[in-house]
């Protein structure tokens, strides 16, 4: 009999959803492929097929919801009658309705949500004098990763052959939350400690690096995923003075009892 393989497709601007997703796989003991659509370039590119087991949805939550830019890369996938297991990465405050959503475009892509899970990563807004869950996710998270993982995997031959259409029941509400995070106010600062070594353009999922006038972000474009501020190797990236430096300080003070992993699963009949 074939080893069970399992895909993980994510989108993984600062790595904790990547490094959440391969804990899930390390757990189940099932031949890992990746899809990473994190760059605009990745994300041109739709897998027609995806021949696989299992298969690992991964994205961070900003503010209550899926990014947009990858809500609109899953939604173009189809993948009939394979059993999924949507995962969000949240930043300790709250994930809202972004699992809801994300059970919601596996079931548009004819998976089967068998399962789901909500961890969590240290905030794109966290800083050493603003720190929000800092290096998370940490050894305790990963543990609980891989166990989820196992548990799914175990399931999953507990089922065999068979087949349940229930669908995993996660939390969140429709209509789903609108994302409180305004467009096109100014973000990020350059210092004069910038190299023009291009990694912020090159870590960018939405291209909204200008390198061609002093590395300055457009502000229309930024999503505020901060990859750009913590891969620079110079430190020259800092969030300006603002509403959004307001809302790290906020978290900061609101978000420091520690939150666990939360998981799901469907009611699979043996």
């Amino acid at each position: 009999m074939d080893k069970k393989k399992i895909m993980l497709i994510y989108f993984s601007p600062t790595a904790t959803t990547k490094t959440v997703l391969e804990a899930i796989a390390k757990g189940t003991g099932f031949d890992v492929d990746s899809y990473d659509i994190t760059s605009s370039q990745a994300r041109k590119q739709v897998p027609q097929k995806l021949d696989t087991s299992l298969i690992v949805f991964g994205a961070p939550v900003y503010s209550g919801r899926v990014p947009g830019v990858a809500a609109d890369f899953f939604k173009q996938l189809s993948a009939p009658g394979i059993p999924a297991v949507p995962v969000v990465v949240y930043g300790n405050r709250e994930y809202d309705d972004a699992l809801l959503e994300m059970k919601d475009i596996c079931v548009q892509c004819k998976c089967r949500p068998i399962a789901a899970g909500a961890f969590i990563g240290e905030h794109s807004f966290s800083t050493q004098s603003a720190p929000i869950a800092p290096d998370r996710p940490d050894s305790r998270d990963l543990q609980r990763a891989a166990e989820f993982g196992q548990t799914i995997a175990g399931r999953m031959a507990k089922m065999g052959s068979g087949r349940s259409d229930a669908e995993v029941s996660v939390p969140g509400n429709v209509p789903y939350r609108k994302p409180a995070t305004p467009k096109g106010v100014p973000f990020i600062d350059v210092t004069d400690d910038c190299t023009a070594c291009g990694t912020c353009a090159m870590v960018c999922p939405v291209d909204a690096i200008d390198e061609n006038s002093g590395f300055c972000t457009l502000d229309d474009i930024c999503i505020h995923c901060c990859a750009c501020i913590k891969a620079c190797p110079e430190s020259a990236r800092t969030m300006k003075d603002g509403p959004f430096k307001n809302v790290a300080a906020k978290l900061n003070q609101t978000c420091g009892n520690r939150k666990e992993p939360e998981t799901f699963f469907a009611d699979i009949q043996e």
